[in-house]
């Protein structure tokens, strides 16, 4: 059987593309990471922060570990079952009680939907290792496989990335996966991973609210028919831009999160995805809402009431602050402070839901390449002190 496991890694791995552009004062990195990309603007001139302490020790009234996760890199999918058991050792004994995962549809339908040729061999792998130690799944649904892909004049590049030209197709593998998982204890659902930033929304016209919500719309249903207890997400929004400087900025989640209501997406999903990446190298809580993605998330939660959903939660899917050498990075010291400020701050939002800290362990040994650094332990497995303190800040 053809299977393109190349395209499939590549599309839930890591790209490692760093550009660099100013906007109103900022200087505004743009990353892909894991399963994601995010931006997040900085003072031109700042300084890279000192050294702050860890936390050195367990406290009982910490965060709950219901509102903990790990997000995982797409790599999973294609570890030994030696390095992807102990992943999820690592993850399982900091007490952190969600994974979020990768259904790569371009990999399981490569050959299109017939359902006698899909290949799900490595999503059953992972899910089995994850639920076996009592992790909750988060699946995130995406990429999009060739056969479905929207034209070449409305997506020229014809990547993965690519959405797709039916959102019924999308639908389709959706329901076919919760059908498969839900009986394996999978019960929430990521719709596809930033929307709104063009590396993963690679359509000709760029992030697009109202195709996106058509995607939502499609699935939605389609995920409540096979599994009635579950939970939708929308996909987790990448940081970007400053609305101090483009207050109408479209890619910026509180706007683009305006115009999926606009677009019609009240009803089709039960919590929204947001990924509340730092201002890096600058601390979790520097700056103002207008940029700092952590501080926006109660605006966010804003237009969510304003629309009726103030009793939904946001979903942090996806955050991180590397170490290494990058102009992004910190240092070990300062990764673990960070680890304590964000979910310590994500815990004082009564909408919130989980955060999933990405990653468990850094995905190469380049300390220039920042993207490849996020991880809680090194490369070889051995731990950052940002591992102790995520434990330290879960409740025990």
């Amino acid at each position: 059987m053809k299977r393109s496991r190349s395209e499939a890694v590549h599309g839930g791995g890591r790209a490692g593309v760093m550009r660099r552009f100013g906007i109103g004062g900022f200087v505004v990195a743009s990353v892909t990471v894991g399963s994601g990309c995010f931006v997040m603007p900085a003072p031109v001139s700042a300084p890279a922060p000192a050294p702050v302490a860890a936390p050195a020790s367990p406290t009982a009234n910490g965060v709950p570990a219901a509102r903990v996760g790990f997000s995982t890199p797409g790599m999973f999918l294609w570890e030994t079952d030696a390095q992807l058991a102990a992943d999820f050792d690592a993850i399982a004994a900091t007490g952190a009680k969600w994974v979020r995962l990768s259904f790569d549809w371009t990999s399981v339908e490569f050959n299109g939907p017939d359902p006698q040729q899909a290949v799900w061999t490595s999503e059953d792998r992972v899910v089995k290792a994850a639920t076996s130690r009592g992790l909750q799944v988060l699946g995130v649904a995406a990429y999009t496989p060739p056969w479905a892909r929207q034209t070449a004049a409305a997506c020229p590049a014809q990547t993965m990335y690519c959405p797709p030209q039916r959102p019924s197709d999308y639908a389709a593998f959706l329901s076919a996966a919760v059908t498969r998982y839900a009986p394996m204890g999978v019960h929430a659902w990521e719709i596809w991973n930033e929307p709104n930033w063009d590396p993963w929304w690679a359509s000709a016209n760029g992030p697009d609210a109202t195709a996106y919500v058509a995607l939502l719309q499609a699935a939605y249903p389609a995920i409540h028919r096979a599994d009635p207890s579950a939970t939708v997400v929308t996909g987790g929004l990448a940081p970007h831009g400053d609305l101090g400087a483009d207050p109408t900025d479209p890619r910026n989640p509180v706007n683009y999160l305006k115009a999926m209501y606009a677009a019609g997406a009240k009803g089709y999903f039960d919590a929204v995805g947001t990924h509340p990446y730092p201002p890096l190298p600058l601390d979790p809580l520097a700056g103002t809402a207008g940029w700092n993605a952590l501080l926006y998330t109660q605006t966010m939660h804003d237009v969510m009431a304003t629309n009726g959903d103030g009793g939904k939660r946001i979903w942090g899917t996806e955050w991180g602050a590397p170490t290494g050498t990058s102009s992004m990075s910190v240092n070990e010291a300062t990764q673990a402070a960070y680890m304590g400020i964000e979910l310590r701050q994500w815990n004082t939002y009564t909408f919130a839901g989980p955060l999933f800290t990405h990653e468990i362990r850094d995905q190469s040994s380049d300390v220039t390449n920042w993207a490849d650094n996020l991880g809680l332990e090194h490369l070889d497995g051995t731990a950052k002190p940002a591992l102790a303190a995520l434990r330290a800040t879960i409740a025990r």
